[in-house]
């Protein structure tokens, strides 16, 4: 057992499309973990629609429209019933357990109601011009005490190497790393930071992790956080970098402090 619970994929901010659904399916069977869906209805634009002199373009006319209430609230009712039932048949053909909750609120605060130290946040890549909740999701999700996965922008590589680097042999990484190996029958890849292991590793630094791995074409990366925070972004990138997902494991166990 890796100790994860769940996989908690937020839906309601960039993250409801099959693709992100299927990758994150996926690693929740590797790690016999639940996929829980949590789709929050943004309660900014519902108060905003409130206001005599808000106004949207309608998709249809193209023109300027009054921002009705109760218009809103369907729409959000409607797109979180088609991310459910996305949700439900992609889980269900890859064979995991699966779960679906609906919040209103605030987004940091309603994904730090939801999360536990046991859990996993899924953050897909952003689009070029992410939005203010995508990007809130994301700063959320680095300073929470849960684990991250970041995927990139593609499905990344059915098989190849699970690549742990580690600070040394009392790393959380290892056993985690160790574990979807075995049950996705690839080799381990260990990269010691310090010492001379499979490959040199001066540091778990992202920068130094792309250069260590080199042309391996490896399956997922699977790291600690470290005590110094990381530059913003960093795993991220080399999730893009790499094609492939960037798991980072969060040392501090506790509540999720969002």
């Amino acid at each position: 057992m890796s100790g994860f619970r769940r996989l908690v994929l937020e839906l309601g901010h960039g993250a409801a499309d099959r693709v992100t659904m299927r990758e994150a399916a996926i690693f929740a069977q590797l790690l016999d973990a639940e996929l829980h869906a949590l789709f929050v209805e943004d309660e900014t634009l519902l108060h905003a629609s409130a206001l005599p002199f808000a106004r949207e373009i309608s998709p249809v006319s193209l023109r300027w429209r009054k921002l009705e209430s109760d218009r809103m609230a369907a729409e959000l009712h409607a797109t979180a019933e088609r991310a459910r039932r996305h949700l439900m048949e992609t889980a269900d053909a890859i064979g995991v357990r699966r779960t679906f909750e609906i919040r209103r609120g605030d987004l940091a605060l309603s994904v730090s109601e939801t999360c536990a130290a046991s859990d996993i946040v899924v953050l897909a890549q952003p689009p070029r011009e992410s939005t203010h909740g995508s990007r809130r999701l994301r700063e959320t999700a680095v300073q929470s005490a849960a684990s991250v996965l970041n995927l990139p922008p593609k499905p990344g590589r059915r098989h190849g190497p699970i690549v742990a680097a580690i600070n040394g042999a009392d790393d959380p990484t290892l056993p985690v790393a160790r574990l979807i190996a075995s049950q996705s029958h690839e080799r381990l890849l260990v990269l010691t930071a310090g010492e001379r292991a499979a490959r040199f590793l001066p540091s778990t630094a992202p920068g130094d992790i792309e250069t260590a791995l080199g042309d391996l074409r490896e399956r997922l990366i699977v790291v600690t956080r470290t005590v110094t925070p990381e530059r913003r972004g960093a795993w991220t990138d080399l999730a893009a970098v790499r094609g492939v997902p960037v798991l980072v494991i969060e040392q501090v166990r506790g509540d999720c402090s969002l």
